[in-house]
Order: structure tokens, then sequence, then C-alpha cells
């Protein structure tokens, strides 16, 4: 099966793909699973929409028969991908690659047309971070970090090369394949995951070093306990990445950077923590039940309440409850 696609925003990609296969697309706020007809083959894509200019596209595939893209990128894109599996076959301007499971590929591409062939029969299993350069550029705080990052984006210009990952980066990836959370909390978990991918791979690269330290001014400490205040304030319905820098005034980088170092825990889990903690005032003081717990403390779905009461506190919550209610079998694990 051969489609042609015009990219003319990094978002087009998967839309086009959608619609050429005329498959059934499921919305969830900022997040698009499209399952593929039987004809085309069986599986998914899970497209996250962190914001304009950045997604993270997570393909759960097997075709029936080659699938042919010729791709038009017409807009200048970053993507770091990551294969857990698969056969992938890229020809781009008299150039070409080959991709195959646990492998990873860095291009930043501007009006070049792709062709692309994945291989039918095969389990195809990968991770997509893709961006608009002005989103690394959001990044920068300021001339000589932008500079710096134009600087990084031009080594790989016109290019599809692979990268040698790191168990950090293995991991992260895994991270975000196997994500159980939804809503408000799936998005803040896979932007910073996204984010921290990317600075994986910068670190990898030699593009970053490691230590925070050296870029926390004390205006910049002052902000990142603002912005520590409005995560406990605020953990039922926490503010994206990207909005939570703007609102306490702070640069991305130094945000995601800055907050585990000063804290000891990213944004996500300090977020984790205060809704677990909370979750034990609602079952044990207010006697709530699990699905008004779960409510309470931002949570659309008690099944993902009670998989993340499960992994932090090591038994579901309904156990729990009876524990605190027979005093003789509660044990200091809590």
């Amino acid at each position: 099966m051969a489609l042609n696609i015009w990219s003319a925003d990094i978002h087009h990609l998967f839309d086009q793909f959608t619609e050429l296969v005329d498959g059934h697309i499921h919305h969830k706020k900022s997040e698009q699973q499209l399952t593929i007809p039987p004809h085309i083959g069986k599986g998914s894509m899970t497209r996250t929409r962190i914001r304009p200019g950045m997604e993270i596209v997570v393909t759960d595939l097997t075709f029936e028969q080659n699938m042919k893209l010729h791709i038009q990128e017409a807009c200048p894109l970053f993507e770091l991908s990551y294969c857990l599996n698969g056969e992938i076959y890229c020809e781009w301007n008299g150039k070409e690659s080959h991709t195959n499971r646990l492998t990873g590929n860095v291009l930043y591409l501007e009006d070049e047309l792709v062709y692309e062939e994945k291989k039918a029969g095969v389990h195809h299993q990968m991770v997509e971070i893709r961006c608009s350069p002005q989103e690394l550029f959001s990044y920068a705080g300021d001339i000589a970090e932008k500079h710096s990052i134009e600087t990084w984006l031009q080594r790989y210009k016109g290019n599809i090369d692979a990268y040698a990952d790191t168990p950090a980066m293995h991991r992260c990836v895994y991270d975000m394949i196997h994500c159980n959370y939804n809503g408000t909390m799936k998005r803040l978990y896979m932007e910073s995951k996204a984010m921290e991918f990317i600075a994986l791979f910068g670190e990898m690269d030699g593009h970053v070093t490691r230590g925070t330290s050296h870029f926390i001014s004390r205006e910049d400490i002052s902000k990142l306990h603002k912005a520590r205040e409005f995560v406990i304030l605020h953990f039922e319905h926490p503010l994206s990445i990207q909005a939570l820098a703007r609102k306490v005034g702070l640069n991305e980088f130094k945000l995601k950077k800055g907050f585990p170092h000063l804290f000891g825990m990213t944004i996500f889990e300090m977020v984790r923590k205060q809704r677990m903690e909370k979750a034990l005032w609602y079952l044990e003081v207010e006697q709530l039940n699990i699905g008004e717990t779960a409510f309470s403390i931002g949570y659309s779905n008690a099944s993902n309440f009670t998989t993340t009461f499960r992994k932090y506190y090591g038994c579901n919550p309904s156990e729990y409850i009876k524990k605190i209610r027979n005093p003789d079998t509660f044990t200091n694990k809590f």
C-alpha cells in the first residue's frame, strides 16, 4: 500500500495517515488513538499533543502488506525516535537509512521528500518525539543558549542519523510505552518523559552536561519555590510544564532541571506524592470510598487511581481500608 502525505505542520502526518487509511479515531482531550482497519493490519497509533509544535506518537502496528509512504516534510521538523521492534527503510535526497529493533534515530528535516517503507507481517513498535525547532528554542534562557541549540540542530540538518542509546534512554522509552495514566496526568507524564528523553539525548550527544547548580540563580530558586507551592496547592489539576513555567516566570529548561535538583523529585513525582498522601486522608479520616477518593484527588478513573496507589503503597486501596478498620493487622508499611 502506497500513501502520499504533505506535511506542512508537524501534526499533519498523523492526521493525514489517519484519513488515508480510513482508520477509527478515538479522542481523549489532547490524545488521539488510531485503530487501523483489518485489511490494512492490526494495532494502533496513539498521538499525544503536548502543545502546538510538539507531539509524541506511540506506534504499535502490524501491516497486512508493505506500507509505503511518500512524505513531503514541508515544515522544519526535529524528531527523536526509538524503535523497540520493526524493520523500516527510509530514502531521501539520495541518502538512505535502515532501522531495526532497539535502535534510535535523530533527524532535522526541512522541505525534504522522504520515502519510508515498513515491512508487512512485522510487529512495529516505536516512540517518536516530534517538535518544531521553535519549541526547542523556547527552552533557551538567553541568546547564547539559543545559538547553542541552533548549532546543535545544524549538525543533523538534512539527515536521519542513528544514535547510540543509553540504559536511561531505554527506560524512558519503556516508561512512555507503558504509561498507565489518563487525562491531565498522562499528558504531564508524557511531556516530562519527552523532555527527559531530549535531555538524555543531548547529554549523550555532548550538548549538555550533568549538574544544574551553575544555572540556578537566587532569583531562579525563588521561582522554583513558587512552582513547588503551586504544585502542592493544585495537585488535583496540575498544569503542564509549559503553563507552570509561564505561571512562575521561569524558563522551561530551568524548571525541568532545577525542580528535581532543588526538591529531590520531578514535578510529576511531586504531584503523585501529594495525591497519594491526600488519598490516605480521604480514606482514613474522611472515610470516602475508593471512587470518591479517586475523584477528589483528580483521577477521572478509579482503576487508574487503584493502580497508582498499589505501586506507591504496595497494596490496593481496598486492602488498606481493611487494615485501618482492623488495627491489629495494621503495619508500619504506611
